[in-house]
């Protein structure tokens, strides 16, 4: 007689109904979590189309600067749909692993990569979904009790329970590179955010005074753009008045909302 049906008499013997019955409602708890997930994470590809929209309209307007907060915020919620959704993928071979476990028992060597794996999934949605990494926290507090009351009564037999731990991180990379693809599926590429560095910088028609500027780099800029006719490149401008690019565009955007020059 083999471990595997040593193991399943033992496990018949100690809990012939009641065993597969809190597996399968550890199943159905996770289930409800899996459920969780999904919606946040269509939450997000809703919210991440609305900053898509947002972005690619400020460019079109040249307002590089919203724009660019568009894209960063864009950006932060795909890095939190990629763990949402590595959470999702996780969680369905978890509930498909419970699945075999119920069917064919063996829990033994089935439960330990199950629990490394909700453990991991748990501590990276904590600080997204509290509430589900909370119910998945109580999920693997039943799977371990159900696998202290197995093991109780076989550890006399020398059974070699080897470690599992590989098991459950390959099957968190895995998932990784599948949520990592399907991503890219389901968001657009954010528009590229180079800003202009050369162009024309007509100046409009204004009274200049000092009393009408704060002084520093803006009045600086309206300075320089009048001495090059309107003609400047942002990077010789950067590097002629000591400063970078980011800043040199920050006050031409200013300049441009106060009326003070109108940039084509």
């Amino acid at each position: 007689m083999g471990p595997f049906s040593f193991i399943r008499r033992v496990e018949d013997r100690l809990h012939p109904e009641p065993l597969k019955e809190r597996i399968a409602h550890a199943s159905f708890r996770l289930q409800s979590q899996l459920e969780k997930l999904e919606h946040m994470y269509s939450r997000l590809q809703q919210r991440d189309r609305e900053l898509f929209q947002r972005c690619v309209g400020a460019q079109v307007s040249k307002d590089f600067a919203h724009a660019k907060i568009y894209a960063n915020e864009s950006a932060e919620i795909r890095k939190i749909a990629k763990v949402v959704l590595g959470s999702q993928l996780a969680l369905e071979k978890v509930i498909l692993r419970l699945e075999t476990v119920e069917e064919f028992g063996n829990i033994m060597v089935q439960m330990a990569p199950v629990m490394s794996i909700v453990k991991e999934t748990t501590s990276k949605i904590a600080g997204i979904v509290p509430q589900v990494a909370t119910e998945l926290e109580e999920v693997n507090d039943t799977l371990a009790d159900l696998t202290s009351e197995t093991t109780t009564e076989v550890t006399t037999t020398d059974l070699p329970i080897e470690a599992t731990d590989n098991e459950a991180k390959k099957v968190l990379e895995e998932t990784g590179l599948i949520a990592e693809q399907r991503l890219r599926d389901h968001f657009p590429d954010l528009p590229s955010l180079e800003m202009p560095t050369t162009g024309a910088v007509p100046i409009a028609e204004v009274t200049t005074t000092s009393g009408k500027f704060n002084g520093g780099l803006q009045e600086q800029v309206y300075q320089y753009a009048r001495q090059h006719e309107g003609q400047m490149s942002i990077h010789t401008c950067a590097k002629d008045l000591g400063t970078s690019p980011e800043a040199i565009q920050t006050a031409l955007e200013r300049l441009r909302e106060t009326g003070k020059i109108v940039i084509e």
